[in-house]
């Protein structure tokens, strides 16, 4: 993960963000990972993820890769924390599969 360009080496953190936004939000769920979005359409901007060496060991695959389940969209309803209800991980999810 050294020569990874989106990991931190320094402070344990892995950081994907695809679109930027002048007023961006953000949600953490139970994990560790933290979803940026765009307050107004709720569409995903990107991801981070803190203490990431544990969320790797969690995580890894028989090949060394690691996957990241996203939603399309934050749910309008913060309250939910990003603990996503089965539809909305069916029918509104991005997977980053990270090498």
């Amino acid at each position: 993960m050294t020569d990874d360009p989106f990991y931190n080496k320094e402070t344990d953190t892995y950081r994907v963000v695809h679109e930027g936004h002048p007023s961006a939000s953000s949600v953490t769920n139970t994990e560790g990972v933290t979803v940026f979005f765009n307050p107004e359409t709720h569409d995903v901007l990107g991801f981070s993820i803190a203490n990431f060496s544990k969320y790797y060991d969690d995580h890894v695959t028989e090949d060394g890769e690691f996957e990241v389940v996203l939603p399309a969209r934050v749910p309008a309803n913060l309250e939910e924390e990003m603990d996503f209800d089965e539809e909305t991980i069916k029918n509104n999810v991005r997977i980053a599969e990270i090498y």
